[in-house]
């Protein structure tokens, strides 16, 4: 009789083994569902946020990028206005300096 107890004692307590060890999986199983699922969450986000940011640089690509063209055609007419006035001013002054150089080559101071 001792014995049957016994027996049926280590049959209950196996089984109980076996159910917690069934729990622990299923656990197991429901948390890597979980985070397989915070995972594709998480992805799609990501992509949402990178077509937004993407959709942003576009827009503002697209309204800076005509400045530059209206800053280098301002840039150049600029430097080509600068470039005719030290022109204008080499002709202006060109035979005075060459004669102020020619002087001061030519004199000797003794």
């Amino acid at each position: 009789m001792v014995e049957e107890k016994a027996a049926a004692g280590i049959q209950k307590l196996l089984a109980a083994e076996h159910e917690a060890a069934e729990v622990v999986a299923k656990a197991k199983q429901e948390k890597v569902a979980k985070l397989k699922l915070a995972k594709e969450e998480a992805e799609a986000e990501i992509a949402a946020y990178k077509a937004q940011r993407e959709q942003q640089f576009q827009i503002f690509s697209t309204e800076h990028s005509g400045q530059s063209g209206t800053h280098k055609t301002q840039t150049d007419a600029s430097v080509k206005s600068e470039l005719e006035a030290i022109d204008a001013q080499v002709l202006k002054n060109k035979d005075t300096m060459v004669e102020m150089l020619l002087q001061s080559v030519t004199t000797v101071n003794v």
